[in-house]
């Protein structure tokens, strides 16, 4: 089978969607035994704002996969291609964070990704997900059917089950100026991670003399929401005590990880939720939202609150910090909970979804 995979998220600086891309075809790749995957990606780095994106999506992507005599398509981040490609279609459809919380997107992107996106997924022969909460939404608000969904999860990589070394961890430290005690945040700024909420549970924690040791960590590319969380941290008196490191570089994330107290995802939804499960991974205790997806992640290994209750995050936060057998209860359990995810069992299960949409597009037609 020749499957054409676009894989341009994973150029420049990737996200969740270009770890995801770069993964999944890794592991296709090893037990895609006789399968031929095609790479599709643009020639050079593009800004893939709109209409950009659309052309790249709807034109460049669906001809060059008909040129290279591709039998399947797969979208694995984004819109399904209308014309130009005649076979089969399967789009991995991570979220509808853009129906749900259009605020999210810059107001010139919100057409694409807020309509036309969606309609175009009426195109997909098949529709995979990342989650079963993610399952109900797109049922539920895009009306397709269930029979057409197949939920795969998302894994990590085993770089982060590895303890870093001594030397590394104070590397990465000393290249992001991290505290010795400090609580982690992962993920691009914008308003559904909730942050602002996290700023004032952990200005209310550091009120309690046992939470005195910490401080606040938020990584991650500033979207369009950063301003309003820096001006928060400059009324509350939190300059020294929270750190904005900003992107950070994919070699450097295990040690970040491993280097953390805690791990605090207060998100108010999430497609999946690849953080915390990477922090598990590393042996981080994680204190998450209960919300989403998250639960189907973080499992009974963390702690899930409502993303509004500030005083039980407080509480747990405490708990955590000062809690020596507490820690080492929860990260026993994060062993337990990242077994249940693997790249392997992704791309067997993704293949296994190529297969259908292949014999169901020629039982069609």
């Amino acid at each position: 089978m020749r499957v054409a995979i676009d894989v341009q998220t994973t150029l420049g600086q990737p996200t969740g969607f270009g770890f995801y891309v770069s993964n999944l075809v890794r592991e296709l790749q090893k037990v895609g035994v006789g399968d031929d995957f095609i790479l599709l990606k643009p020639h050079r780095q593009t800004d893939f704002s709109t209409p950009q994106r659309f052309i790249w999506d709807q034109i460049s992507l669906p001809m060059s996969a008909y040129r290279a005599h591709a039998q399947l398509f797969h979208q694995p981040c984004f819109s399904a291609p209308f014309l130009f490609f005649k076979g089969p279609i399967v789009v991995t459809i991570h979220d509808i964070i853009s129906i749900l919380f259009p605020e999210n997107i810059p107001f010139a992107s919100r057409f694409f990704y807020s309509k036309w996106m969606p309609f175009s997924y009426r195109r997909a022969t098949k529709i995979i997900t990342i989650s079963e909460s993610t399952k109900a939404d797109i049922m539920r608000v895009l009306k397709i059917p269930e029979s057409t969904i197949t939920v795969i999860p998302l894994a990590v990589d085993s770089r982060f089950e590895k303890v870093p070394s001594g030397d590394e961890v104070k590397r990465v430290r000393k290249k992001y100026n991290l505290p010795q005690d400090y609580i982690l945040h992962l993920g691009t700024l914008e308003p559904r991670k909730n942050l602002g909420f996290l700023i004032d549970v952990f200005a209310e924690a550091l009120k309690t003399q046992e939470n005195q040791n910490l401080s606040l960590v938020i990584t991650g590319k500033k979207g369009w929401y950063y301003e309003g969380l820096f001006e928060k941290v400059r009324q509350l008196h939190l300059g020294k005590r929270v750190i904005f490191t900003g992107y950070v570089d994919d070699e450097d994330k295990p040690a970040l990880y491993r280097g953390a107290r805690l791990f605090a995802f207060p998100s108010l939804y999430e497609g999946f939720g690849l953080p915390p499960l990477e922090a598990m991974a590393a042996g981080v205790p994680v204190i998450s939202s209960h919300t989403s997806s998250l639960p189907e992640v973080v499992g009974r290994a963390g702690i899930l609150l409502s993303p509004h209750d500030k005083d039980g995050w407080i509480t747990a936060i405490g708990r955590v910090n000062r809690e020596s057998a507490l820690r080492r209860e929860m990260r026993e359990k994060n062993r337990e909970q990242v077994k249940n995810f693997s790249w392997e069992k992704t791309a067997r299960a993704t293949l296994r979804v190529y297969q259908e949409a292949v014999e169901e597009y020629r039982h069609e037609t």
